[in-house]
């Protein structure tokens, strides 16, 4: 998400928006408790709401490679990003990669028949690149959701199965790194840290919100997560919050590259889906990753 960055005169007022801010918390109200009930919830419903996710993400996408002339086919975009989150609820891990080759052989097929010379290769990337980068991204939640209690260290499942407090933990400490960045950034952000990527995100507002997410990767472990030591946790979470960071810049350049200043109006004081969920995508699979990886 965009932090608020200070003007550089003088005069001018300092502090974040806060007709902004109000809304951001009134819309996480609603929407944190959602998302992490559905987690708790795991099973069909779970898989068809990060489906959803990943689809309404597709929908933003090529949306905006649309309006910058790019010609996506919008359909099988929003169907293939949706297939790939439900691919991942197979237990056979071959399944995902066998629908990621059926989809490009469609888009290459599909784009052949209804566009043009000149725009086929760019309408070919735009609809891949919409498809997989939210359901390919968003598809590793489902996975981290089945993970069993012997996967991550945990010997019983306890009041919550490991799967969802996995899935607790990657939320509560990017969603914290999040936040932490965004009102440390409005409140103190002086220095730019990509200004050819996103002017507004500030050094100070990186680093506070970095602090943030190993605070909250320790809290995480004392309470709901103690599989984690804290030194464990605090390295978790201060590279879940780099790792986030990373994801949140990546969809600000894709925006810039569009030509877009939000995904869209679809979430009040936060743009799009894919502005809120930016961070996730990359959190989700970096955190799968560790586990199965690095600490297997």
């Amino acid at each position: 998400m965009e932090e608020c960055l200070h003007p550089a005169s003088p005069g001018a007022k300092r502090g974040p928006g806060w007709r902004t801010l109000a809304v951001r918390v009134l819309v996480g109200v609603v929407l944190v408790p959602l998302v992490l009930l559905l987690a708790h919830v795991g099973g069909p419903v779970y898989v068809a709401f990060v489906a959803a996710l990943a689809a309404l993400g597709a929908f933003e996408f090529t949306g905006m490679a649309a309006r910058a002339g790019l010609r996506p086919s919008r359909p099988i975009a929003i169907i293939g990003s949706a297939c790939g989150v439900l691919a991942f609820s197979f237990g056979d891990a071959a399944v995902p990669i066998h629908v990621l080759t059926c989809l490009v052989a469609v888009v290459l097929v599909e784009r052949m028949v209804r566009s043009d010379r000149e725009h086929y290769l760019a309408g070919v990337g735009a609809t891949l690149i919409a498809a997989v980068y939210t359901g390919w991204l968003l598809g590793y939640f489902v996975w981290l959701r089945c993970l069993a209690p012997a996967q991550v260290g945990a010997s019983e499942a306890g009041l919550l199965g490991s799967g969802a407090r996995l899935v607790y933990f990657v939320l509560v400490v990017t969603w914290t790194y999040d936040s932490v960045a965004y009102l440390v950034g409005s409140l103190a952000g002086r220095h730019k840290l990509v200004p050819r990527v996103s002017p507004s995100k500030t050094v100070e507002g990186t680093a506070g919100g970095l602090i943030g997410a190993a605070v909250a990767g320790l809290v995480c472990a004392a309470t709901f997560a103690p599989f984690f030591g804290r030194l464990e946790a605090t390295v978790l979470g201060l590279t879940l919050g780099a790792v986030a960071q990373a994801g949140d810049l990546v969809e600000s350049m894709i925006k810039r590259a569009l030509g877009a200043k939000d995904s869209s109006n679809l979430i009040p004081g936060h743009g799009g889906f894919l502005d809120r969920f930016d961070s996730l995508l990359f959190a989700g699979p970096a955190f799968y990753l560790y586990l199965r990886v690095v600490a297997a």
